[in-house]
């Protein structure tokens, strides 16, 4: 029987503006015992891959790491792999953002740990087929995807062996598959079991396979700490591929690639491995695929079909979740700049670096992880745009300024407005509602817009199922992927889905008696048309006056209240302050029909402080007691009611020209973790509101006003 051969490869990440306790955690209970591991079995051989966020926490907090790392690559036992610095989808970058990204990592490789990549990590394995072009100028070799990969593309995943060179436009690249059977046998399976599944493949003529996937897999996840160090799971694995030297081989990547020729050429769909495109599937598609499966599963037919049930490709992200789409967009815009200004001699690499910060994939997407969900991981997202931006600006336009954009930035098929002052940064839809789509406050590079939106998910369904998974007793944990836990109880009364985005300056109108639960299912309570209009601007550039910025819209809606439609004219003019940190919007409600109607009409705004339950941010009007951001409320007939942030050192006021109720509610959704289901805080949502009762040819004007200062 011919032997076979194992390659083995371990992806390392943490992304930015993760918080340093989950680094703490991760090194302590996955990276460091792994390396101590490897090092007591100098037989092993692999490749191992770490994020320039780890490399760069490694440096501060543990260099020592690092120098063990140096060893195992002058001992040949690892080889290191190399891929954008920050964990970027490389897909969907620019090309001079991808080649910085891929060229940063394999410098910072060079120096810190004398390794010179031959191979990279694809983030996600999100492959497509320009990329052989895209990195060729790089110098690397290779690349890791799953055989999920080339099964949509016609192959017999047990047919696969080594590698294979695809192309583009005459450049090359080597495509090593994953072993999708390794990924759910390492390490979740006894070790005799891969061994086993081994000595399979060599009674069937041998071969290369390959295996690889995240590192966090092994003591990280939940469960798999105990599992993979206490009781010896990774040392037993070391162990048994030791003890079947005489017909098991390891290699490294490199290796192979230089003693064998490939195993044939191939061209691959835009993929990624099975779970992510079926994440990236609209939300009833997605369980479509998944009941789909099963169906095929129970009926033993699976196999046969399994290369042609497929999901989406990655990019379905930015259609599935506008607010993805808005930041990759911004993105790809500060990039731009960033590129101008740098190829101009204007600004330092640094603006440059904030910007490849800001493409790191997690923040993206979302699927088995929290992701896109995290506020704390959009935050820093932004954070980074919105300070390179500072630099950009200043650099451009001196001390102070107002400046505007009228663009299709999210390229949507419509245009929005950006305007820029020293202390906000704003966007602005006329398309959808006339609302404020970002509000960030320079000074403290802070998105405060940066609420997430409540939609369903195909595993919300799940919630019905089970309120709770218990670890097994014994033996190896589970996958994640198999397990359905919740972190508090009740979690399925939290579901309530917005049919809106979650803009500021949204114009309601709801029927004179809606009260604050009905604000929770507001789409549900909306009784007119403006909300999801399309508002028309008055000129097509906004027009200066008086040190401020003024750009008028309007809308012909109706509303339909007791059975009756009413038609209504409303006129918002915006007002954006060029040296203050105030953005107001001027009402004007016009009853255009013949009859007189009697209605609730509100402004929605929708801000985040970020965190949800912290002392330090809370709800201030006159005579209040600070409620909390996860606090709900009803406020009768004020004028001025704040949004206080004591750790970022700022106020956020609303402020009204007539007093009226303003109502408060928490953003909360549910969503994955690698802990099970859990609620997260994603904003506040508020309604300053008035009763009113038009008359036919009259009207109602309003003043609201947002101002943010320094505490």
């Amino acid at each position: 029987m011919k032997p076979v051969t194992l390659l083995l490869g371990i992806h390392n990440h943490q992304p930015v503006g993760n918080f340093d306790h989950v680094f703490r955690l991760a090194y302590d209970r996955c990276y460091r015992p792994f390396l101590d591991v490897l090092e007591a079995h100098p037989s092993m051989r692999m490749a191992l891959h770490y994020t320039g966020p780890l490399l760069d926490w490694f440096e501060k907090e543990e260099p020592a790491f690092l120098d063990r790392l140096v060893k195992l690559v002058a001992s040949r036992q690892v080889e290191m792999l190399g891929g954008g610095y920050y964990e970027p989808i490389l897909a969907v970058l620019p090309d001079r953002d991808a080649l910085g990204q891929v060229n940063l990592l394999s410098q910072r490789l060079r120096k810190r740990l004398r390794a010179e990549p031959k191979g990279f990590w694809l983030a996600e394995r999100v492959w497509d087929g320009g990329l052989p072009k895209k990195v060729a100028q790089t110098g690397l070799r290779y690349t890791i995807v799953d055989d999920s990969h080339f099964m949509h593309a016609g192959w017999d995943a047990d047919a696969l062996s080594g590698y294979y060179l695809s192309e583009r436009e005459g450049h090359t690249l080597g495509l090593f598959p994953i072993s999708k059977d390794l990924r759910y046998l390492i390490p979740f399976r006894l070790p005799e079991e891969l061994i086993g599944f081994l000595q399979k493949l060599r009674q069937r003529g041998g071969g290369v396979v390959t295996y690889a996937d995240d590192g966090e897999k092994f003591g990280l996840w939940p469960g798999t700490h105990k599992w993979v160090f206490e009781e010896r799971y990774l040392d037993r694995l070391f162990t048994a591929l030791e003890e079947n030297a005489d017909w098991l081989e390891l290699m490294t990547f490199s290796d192979h690639l230089e003693a064998h020729p490939p195993a044939g050429r191939v061209y691959l769909p835009s993929a990624s491995y099975d779970e992510m495109m079926e994440w990236a599937l609209p939300t009833e598609a997605s369980k479509a695929l998944h009941d789909r499966r099963e169906e095929l599963e129970k009926e033993g037919r699976l196999p046969a079909f399994r290369s042609f049930l497929r999901g989406g490709f990655w990019d379905g992200f930015l259609l599935k979740y506008p607010e993805s789409n808005h930041l990759h967009k911004r993105m790809l815009d500060v990039s731009q700049r960033a590129a101008d200004a740098a190829q101009a001699g204007a600004v330092p690499f640094e603006v440059t670096n904030l910007v490849w910060r800001a493409q790191g994939n997690d923040v993206y997407w979302h699927g088995l992880f929290g992701g896109l969900y995290l506020s704390n991981l959009r935050h820093e997202t932004y954070r980074n745009l919105i300070t390179a931006e500072n630099r950009l600006e200043a650099a451009a336009h001196g001390r102070e300024w107002i400046h505007t954009r009228v663009l299709d930035l999210n390229k949507d098929g419509v245009d929005e407005v950006v305007i820029s002052t020293k202390t906000l940064g704003l966007v602005l839809a006329p398309a959808y509602g006339g609302g404020l789509l970002e509000l960030d406050y320079r000074p403290c590079a802070f998105n405060l817009s940066n609420v997430l939106g409540r939609r369903e998910e195909a595993y919300h369904r799940d919630l019905t199922k089970t309120q709770a998974e218990q670890d097994q007793a014994g033996g190896p944990p589970k996958s994640i992927h198999d397990q359905v836990k919740v972190k508090e109880a009740g979690l399925e009364r939290v579901l309530v889905y917005d049919r809106h985005r979650r803009l500021s300056f949204l114009d309601r109108f709801l029927a004179p008696d809606s009260s604050l639960e009905d604000f929770d299912r507001i789409d549900d309570a909306e009784r007119g048309t403006c909300v999801e209009g399309r508002y028309e601007m008055a000129a097509k550039q906004p027009a200066k006056r008086a040190g401020a910025l003024l750009l008028p819209m309007t809308f012909q809606g109706e509303a339909e209240l007791e059975g009756r439609t009413f038609p209504i004219a409303l006129k918002k003019e915006y007002r954006v302050m060029e040296k203050e940190a105030v953005i107001a919007a001027a009402y004007r409600l016009e009853n255009v029909g013949k009859a007189s109607c009697r209605l609730r009409f509100g402004v929605e705004l929708n801000l985040t402080l970020l965190a949800g339950d912290d002392p330090q941010r809370y709800y201030e009007w006159a005579g209040s007691g600070r409620p909390r951001m996860r606090e709900r409320g009803c406020v009768a007939a004020i004028d001025k009611f704040s949004l206080v942030d004591a750790w970022h050192g700022f106020r956020v006021t609303l402020c009204l020209d007539r007093a009226g109720d303003v109502w408060y509610i928490p953003i909360e959704t549910v969503s994955q973790s690698e802990e099970g289901f859990e609620r997260i805080y994603q904003g506040s949502a508020l309604l300053a509101s008035w009763v009113l009762t038009l008359n036919p040819g009259e009207g109602e004007h309003f003043d609201v006003k947002l101002e943010i200062n320094e505490l």
